[in-house]
Formats: structure tokens, sequence, C-alpha cells
């Protein structure tokens, strides 16, 4: 097996995504918990996007301080975005449009099934999810008990 260094690798990502291919990547990471598993059974697929697109409940790949990211837009200001993870609690970035790598149109889930990120279906958990910000610390607390996550 050989290993490739992650800023040789996101460059390629973004190089071929910027030639307008559409890339499947394994989802690794609990910050987009409980949308996304994040243990490597469910693949994401990064598009080119128009900037237009960048729009509140969107998830988008990005780069943040040295790293590469896929968290959802919260609330975007000209070119100013504010993201956030959806099973993250306090923290957010702030990042500009030239961040961002591409955009996650669809998941395709650990039984295969891919589902669209822009469905209406995808827009009401979306919105369900930011009216419950108030008490979702403590359903993440739970639903990270009840998957030992």
């Amino acid at each position: 097996m050989r290993i490739i260094p992650t800023d040789a690798f996101f460059g390629n990502v973004e190089q071929l995504i910027s030639e307008g291919e559409n890339l499947e990547l394994r989802c690794f990471g609990i910050s987009m918990h409980p949308y996304l598993r994040g243990d490597g059974s469910e693949t994401i697929v990064v598009s080119p996007f128009s900037p237009e697109e960048l729009i509140p409940g969107a998830i988008v790949a990005f780069r943040y301080n040295g790293r590469y990211l896929c968290h959802r837009i919260i609330r975007r200001d000209g070119e100013k975005l504010l993201i956030q993870g959806d099973g993250v609690i306090k923290e957010q970035e702030q990042i500009v449009i030239s961040d961002v790598i591409g955009i996650v149109r669809t998941v395709i889930r650990c039984n295969k099934k891919a589902v669209s990120t822009q469905s209406k279906t995808a827009r009401l958990y979306w919105h369900f999810w930011i009216w419950l910000s108030p008490i979702r610390k403590y359903l993440l607390r739970i639903y990270r008990i009840i998957y030992k996550i």
C-alpha cells in the first residue's frame, strides 16, 4: 500500500474538481453526525459548483487552517461563509468562497443508496436541525452514547 501525503491528495482532488469532475470520497470523522456517519461506510460525491449555489444548508468541502473539511453553510454574507458541522456545538469556521473546493451533492449511504443533499427532505432535515439548536448538544450526547462514538 502506498501512502499519499494529505496535501498532495487534496491538491489532486482540487485539480480534478476544478476540471469539472465529480469525485467520490469516503467520509471520516464525527463533525457531521448524525447526517453523516463518518466511519468510512459512506461516500460523499463532491462536485464543481457555482458561487450562487453556496447558500445556507449546502454541504461543502473546503480548506481551513491547513486542513480539509466538509461542513454545512450556516450563513452567507457576500463572499464570506459561516460554516459548521452538524455534530459540532460551538465551533464555527469563517471562510471565503475561494476556500471552497466543491459542493457535496450526494451521499452514498452504507446500503449503497444515493441520497441527494439538496432534496426537499434534506433541506427539511437541516431546517429542523437548526431549529433544535438550543437542545442539540443533549441530542448529540444521547446519539453518541447510543452509537458509542
